[in-house]
């Protein structure tokens, strides 16, 4: 069951969460035929459980929703979906279907649709995936060797992330919150999978990860990550408008990779 310390309450965000990957679904099936379709997929932290408040944050976790095409019909449907208008339209199909489904909803969820064709999916992490249709995910999750490659890659660029933070003043601070977020989300899962903990890692919520970090030496950074989620659910609660609260969750964040780099570089702290 969810802890009773949740800002909003969760039945409902998953609600809303389910109600927008359904609309964009019917979306994407008014247009394309069934047939050019190999596999739906919905991943991430929105299809996980969300033991805790951390494991999901309103508008700024993702709805991540996987689409893949068979090969003979994928040229054409990824030239339809690079049109800037048929975007538009399908988009607006979604949000139409979304709001008539949740007149008044808490929050409207983030998504993020990625067609899979083109994408290189070697090494690709599959972290937890539900098969809403068609063929099994493709591609491979990680290795240790490979997360921790990538975990010392995305803490680098958030380093260098100086000149764009530069402009970032009141509301702006949300533009620098999607640009962390999306390598802070990941960033338990990678630790412990270049701690040694194995690929099952991917699979669990982020709550189940930080107490799996307090329990390897690595409290430090989970302690950062639980001060990330925590100053961004109350920035949500603000509409996103108190640039205090973003700056601090920013900074919490830009905290948490620079501490898990140094711990997978040779620095101190883990049982790797």
């Amino acid at each position: 069951m969810p802890s009773p310390d949740w800002p909003a309450y969760p039945q409902q965000l998953r609600l809303e969460v389910h109600a927008l990957r359904d609309a964009l679904i019917a979306a994407l099936d008014v247009r394309v035929p069934a047939q050019a379709v190999r596999g739906v997929y919905f991943k991430g932290s929105a299809s996980k459980p969300w033991p805790a408040p951390l494991d999901y944050v309103p508008e700024l976790s993702d709805l991540d929703l996987h689409v893949w095409f068979h090969d003979d019909a994928a040229p054409a449907w990824l030239a339809r979906f690079r049109e800037a208008v048929f975007a538009l339209e399908f988009a607006q199909d979604a949000e139409d279907r979304f709001f008539r489904a949740c007149p008044a909803p808490l929050h409207v969820p983030r998504p993020q649709l990625l067609l899979l064709n083109g994408v290189d999916l070697s090494g690709w992490t599959r972290s937890h995936v539900q098969v809403l249709r068609g063929e099994a995910y493709p591609g491979a999750e990680a290795t240790a060797a490979e997360d921790r490659a990538r975990l010392l890659e995305v803490s680098a660029q958030a380093a260098g992330l100086g000149l764009d933070l530069l402009d970032k003043v009141g509301p702006q601070l949300w533009t620098a919150l999607r640009q962390l977020n999306w390598r802070v989300s990941p960033l338990p899962a990678r630790l412990l999978s270049a701690a040694g903990a194995g690929p099952g890692v991917w699979h669990e919520p982020r709550s189940v990860l930080l107490a799996d970090l307090d329990a390897r030496g690595f409290g430090a950074v989970a302690d950062e990550l639980r001060a990330y989620y925590a100053h961004a659910w109350a920035a949500f609660g603000t509409g996103w408008r108190d640039a205090a609260l973003m700056r601090r969750a920013v900074r919490h964040a830009l905290e948490a990779l620079r501490q898990a780099a140094r711990a997978v570089d040779g620095g101190e702290g883990g049982n790797a």
